[in-house]
């Protein structure tokens, strides 16, 4: 992604081309769950109750601590390269044009796949609330999403993190209205048959990694803040993930949906029903704008395609791959968590080793341990993950 240029002066800093105050720790870390948090939720209670709650949790756990430890170092990417540079620029940066045109492939069919994921949950979503066809409801969806993509959302990022913290609020009042629904064998029984089928999902739900130099940022000049940020942002999702994941399997048990609210809200009463279900169709929709936008302004920015060329690739390119057929809403999250990400995960991780090498590399408050072991971890996951997804979906 093009990244305009940025100054810092005193508490304000420039990033794509737009003033921020430099900000707080909490500010930080909201930047980061807004990038993260999203409706990717709703997917993972389907998967952890192929295994069970325990092994689930744990899973969550571990995936989440993953992720933690890939974002701390694309965090120190951002810092010691100094530049105003996203993913993109960073493949570039360190392995040159190859790496560039690698990475921009993997990111486009990437936010293709997401924006397929975000067509077919919404058809199922809609359909609960209204009824009708599944498939007209997707379609009416991403004429909706189209249009307000070609028309372009400027507050799409304020409304991206209103919509996290309302994510944060409705999980905590699931949990409470849901809590006396849990029934004890729904939390007690596992399964190790299908061990890997939650990862792509996982991965999926915990991506975030864009957000990451963004926060860099607009926290600039202040490392030990943006480390504690990534560090936060990544415990929050894991306990999130974790308590949404037990209260909805504690309540639906193996009658689990592939969209989680939608059994959720069939099994506790309409309250529920409908809090859920409009919790998902938000929550979908904003992401999937915001992939939609993100998408488009790459193919503007970086292509130099006409506004009209960029819209209509952006829109048209994942509704022709759903009207061939690409309709299963966990089989595409699997795709493209249990690949496209995985091999994403496994190039910034290079990227980072590349850069270890270089002789401009320097010690700095941003500093890490053991950084070694991590990357080896890091590794071995994302390949033993990615592996399995295509062995899975093939």
């Amino acid at each position: 992604m093009r990244i305009m240029n940025k100054k810092s002066s005193s508490g304000v800093t420039e990033y794509l081309g737009v003033f921020h105050k430099k900000r707080s720790l909490f500010e930080g870390t909201a930047l980061i769950l807004s990038g993260t948090i999203g409706a990717g939720i709703v997917g993972i209670p389907f998967v952890v109750s192929h295994i069970g709650v325990g092994l689930g949790i744990l899973y969550i756990v571990l995936v989440g601590m993953l992720m933690i430890g890939l974002n701390i170092l694309i965090g120190e990417l951002a810092v010691k390269i100094g530049k105003p540079l996203q993913l993109v620029g960073f493949a570039e940066h360190y392995f040159g044009k190859a790496g560039k045109w690698f990475m921009t492939l993997l990111l486009y069919s990437l936010l293709i796949g997401v924006l397929v994921v975000y067509i077919i949950g919404e058809g199922q979503a809609l359909q609960e609330l209204f009824g009708g066809s599944r498939f007209v409801w997707s379609l009416v969806f991403f004429i909706i999403a189209s249009t307000i993509i070609a028309i372009g959302l400027r507050t799409a990022k304020t409304v991206e993190l209103l919509l996290t913290l309302f994510i944060l609020a409705v999980v905590l009042a699931l949990a409470a209205v849901s809590a006396s629904h849990i029934k004890i064998p729904h939390i007690t029984t596992f399964s190790f048959a299908d061990i890997l089928l939650p990862y792509g999902v996982l991965l999926f739900a915990f991506h975030g990694t864009t957000s990451i130099p963004e926060a860099h940022a607009t926290l600039r000049g202040d490392q030990k803040t943006f480390r504690k940020a990534i560090f936060l942002a990544g415990i929050i999702s894991i306990i999130v993930y974790a308590l949404f994941t037990f209260i909805v399997i504690g309540v639906t048990g193996e009658a689990t949906t592939e969209i989680a609210t939608i059994g959720l809200g069939r099994t506790v009463g309409p309250s529920v029903f409908y809090l859920a279900n409009i919790f998902s169709v938000l929550a979908m929709g904003t992401s999937c704008v915001m992939a939609g936008l993100a998408l488009r302004d790459s193919l503007r920015w970086d292509f130099r395609l006409s506004y009209m060329n960029a819209t209509v690739l952006t829109c048209g390119v994942p509704m022709v791959l759903f009207l061939l057929g690409l309709r299963g809403f966990i089989s595409v999250i699997g795709l493209v968590g249990g690949v496209l990400m995985s091999v994403e995960m496994i190039i910034l991780t290079l990227i980072y080793l590349r850069a270890k090498q270089r002789k401009d590399w320097h010690a700095g408050p941003f500093k890490l341990h053991y950084t070694m072991l991590l990357v080896t971890l890091l590794l071995l996951g994302f390949t033993v993950g990615a592996v399995y997804s295509v062995l899975t979906i093939f």
